[in-house]
């Protein structure tokens, strides 16, 4: 893929996490995100990225080092405690499964593959909200095991949970069909096909499936907005961006619907917009958006 299409398809994810932000835990109905504004929830400016975008900055970073998850680690350890990849040198909002692991890595010193909350408790979005970098490293990558590997891998050292992980799998996995040409349709097929695939020394990944079959049904696009949730909670999440990536078919529309459905409104417009550069790679971003955006560069 050009560089000129990856970094757009970055500042997608940023652009919908900076709209979020201000509105983020607000009740759905209770506010209308038309643009991008500033302080609401958390008193920060306009244009202000969150900790997804962090988080995703220290992939990125880490990827074009060739690091390892250590390495990784040590980036997310910059961030926590010295305010390192963030827009103003601090920090605002960080989920307690990705505080957790960091500390598990920090104090106590574990291996950065089982820092991760292992528990059902650790199925928050916190991994899937930075990963969709390791998409752009892949396009070559034909083996699903070795790309099953990867997003396995790379989300366990924040969520272990198997929930989680097959959260990761699917979401990656329609970002991987995309950027091999696939309509947004034929995506969630393939993805569908791929968690089908999970070999038997994955056992615990097979069940995990049963939360996501919505997603693959062919009605899914339908569902009335009362029958979509916007918490933190990953199903929950990777539901509310499908979703919204097959009502729409332009960036804007898609990104804007995501932010207006309350609740953890930063992450689901990243990921909303994640996936809406994705399908049209080609995907023009607001020249307002991007200019008031508050310190970053890719």
């Amino acid at each position: 893929m050009e560089a000129d299409k990856m970094r757009d398809i970055l500042y997608a994810g940023v652009l919908g996490d900076a709209l979020g932000v201000p509105v983020e835990f607000e009740s759905r109905g209770s506010y209308h995100i038309s643009e991008m504004t500033g302080f609401g929830s958390w008193n920060q400016p306009k244009g202000t990225w969150s900790d997804d975008t962090s988080m995703t900055l220290c992939l990125v970073k880490n990827l074009t080092e060739n690091g390892d998850y250590k390495s990784l680690m040590d980036k997310f350890v910059a961030y926590m405690t010295k305010g390192e990849w963030t827009p103003a040198g601090n920090i605002f909002d960080i989920g307690n499964a990705c505080s957790k692991a960091i500390r598990n890595y920090a104090v106590n010193k574990l291996n950065p593959l089982k820092c991760g909350e292992a528990s059902e408790y650790g199925n928050g979005n916190g991994a899937i909200m930075r990963l969709a970098p390791l998409v752009l490293t892949l396009e070559n990558e034909n083996n699903l095991q070795t790309r099953f590997n990867k997003y396995r891998n790379y989300t366990s050292v924040t969520h272990r949970h198997p929930r989680a992980i097959v959260g990761s799998l699917i979401y990656l996995e329609i970002l991987w069909n995309l950027q091999k040409g696939s309509n947004i349709n034929d995506a969630i097929l393939n993805a569908k096909l791929s968690v089908e695939q999970i070999g038997d020394e994955y056992l615990e990944y097979q069940h995990e499936i049963s939360y996501y079959l919505r997603i693959f049904s062919s009605n899914f696009k339908d569902l009335p907005i009362e029958e979509v949730k916007s918490t933190g909670y990953v199903v929950d999440t990777l539901e509310a961006a499908v979703w919204l990536a097959l009502k729409h078919n332009t960036y804007e529309s898609a990104v804007l619907e995501a932010v207006n459905l309350g609740g953890d409104t930063d992450t689901i417009g990243s990921i909303t917009g994640t996936i809406m550069a994705f399908k049209n790679q080609n995907v023009v971003l607001p020249n307002s958006w991007m200019s008031e955006l508050v310190n970053i560069n890719f």
